[in-house]
């Protein structure tokens, strides 16, 4: 059995003789998984829905189009969604300044007339600042209504102003006579309009894969296979860590410099140190895989190309830190730089926020972690497609990794 075989094995059994850190640090991606993927997604039966947005709306109008919108609010879906009370503009004022609606829609005077003579209009939404979300819902609902409103008005843009000209009539003054063009005008365009628009000229067929002999399934979305990746890295980042960071510890306690009287060489020391660290991050990584797919359902793709993905990632931690410890002076500094280093990794790398969800300058940062191109390279392979970009990168950057820590970390347990 050769020397750097020793190290690894000893260092393997001083993991199992305190193995509470590692499997805390395995349990706490577990459970923290299983937390958020309960909150935003408990099960077919209680699904998470939007709070209902209470909306303030002041008509100022009080004439036909501003009926119409405000009837758009009395269907079904938009009743759950929105709570709609009506005000005056001065109570709705004092009410959105006390934060009792998370938006107010304001219908401006002569909506109607302006719709009907082609004039611009405008909606008004005034959004609660101590909320984020809602109001922008709200935001958004009005703007899709100016848009059909829009529309509509430039459609019926004749018909409009008939029916303002027949308001100042009365009942007895019309004929059916002078109706008739009128209502056969507009037929004419609702026709026309549903010529457009039915059938349907672009569907979308959903179509599953099955193997032969099998009857295919529906995959779906499992929120928990979105979540784990990001938070399996970011804990295997502290995991590893340790292990690097113990030849920091045992070149302060003496223990490196009576290892150096025996025939073991520094640069084997270095090399047992690097694969301590990947053999144990990549046992965890094991042993996460299957306990994703025990409590999660995680269907981890190809299992092949996953296994070689997680043993790529846990070569470059251990070849990073292996070379952090190399310009490191103590113990102390290690330990100080280390957690900051992981953090900032799993901030800009996708670990605490979805990469989607990162702000442009953050994303491009990101690519500078190993926790940017592990969720990337997980999410491809649990899609179907080749992580040959993260597997590649991360096999280069790891390997310049580990050879300036072969040449600069026995420097550093020499002196």
């Amino acid at each position: 059995m050769s020397r750097t075989t020793l190290i690894i094995g000893n260092d393997l059994r001083r993991r199992l003789r305190s193995p509470m850190a590692t499997i805390l640090f395995l349990v706490i991606p577990l459970a923290m998984t299983g937390l958020i993927g309960m909150i935003f997604d408990p099960g077919q039966d209680n699904r998470t829905k939007l709070p209902p947005i209470h909306l303030l709306v002041v008509d100022n109008d009080k004439d036909i189009a501003a009926k119409f919108l405000l009837g758009a609010f009395d269907q079904k879906e938009l009743k759950e969604m929105f709570q709609v009370t009506l005000v005056d503009a001065p109570a709705g004022e004092k009410l959105m300044q006390k934060g009792k609606a998370s938006a107010m829609l304001v219908i401006p005077e002569h909506f109607s007339a302006d719709l009907a003579d082609q004039k611009p209009s405008r909606l008004e939404v005034v959004k609660n600042p101590s909320e984020e979300f809602l109001p922008g819902v709200a935001e958004e609902f009005a703007a899709t209504m100016a848009v059909g409103f829009s529309a509509l008005a430039q459609v019926f843009a004749d018909e409009l102003r008939i029916i303002r000209g027949f308001r100042s009539l009365t009942l007895e003054s019309v004929t059916i006579a002078e109706m008739t063009p009128f209502l056969e005008m507009a037929r004419a365009k609702i026709i026309a309009l549903k010529t457009y628009l039915s059938p349907m000229l672009l569907k979308v067929k959903s179509v599953t894969t099955k193997k032969p002999g099998q009857e295919g399934k529906p995959l779906g979305f499992n929120i928990f296979s979105y979540i784990f990746p990001g938070m399996l890295i970011m804990f295997l980042l502290f995991i590893i860590e340790p292990s690097l960071r113990e030849i920091q510890n045992e070149r302060a306690d003496g223990k490196t410099r009576r290892m150096m009287f025996s025939p073991l060489s520094s640069l084997e020391l270095v090399t047992a140190r690097i694969f301590s660290g990947w053999l144990i991050g990549f046992l965890v990584c094991l042993l996460a895989m299957a306990a994703g797919m025990l409590l999660f359902g995680i269907d981890w793709g190809r299992p092949l190309l996953q296994l070689a993905l997680f043993a790529i990632a846990c070569f470059w931690c251990s070849a990073f830190f292996a070379m952090l410890n190399a310009f490191f002076r103590n113990k102390n500094q290690a330990g100080a730089f280390a957690s900051p280093i992981i953090l900032v990794f799993s901030a800009f790398g996708g670990s605490m926020l979805p990469l989607e969800q990162l702000p442009a300058g953050m994303r491009w940062v990101g690519k500078l972690t190993v926790n940017n191109w592990f969720i990337t390279g997980c999410r491809r392979i649990m899609d179907g497609a080749s992580p040959l970009l993260p597997l590649t990168l991360l096999a280069v950057t790891g390997l310049a990794f580990a050879a300036v820590a072969m040449i600069a970390l026995p420097r550093r347990l020499s002196v």
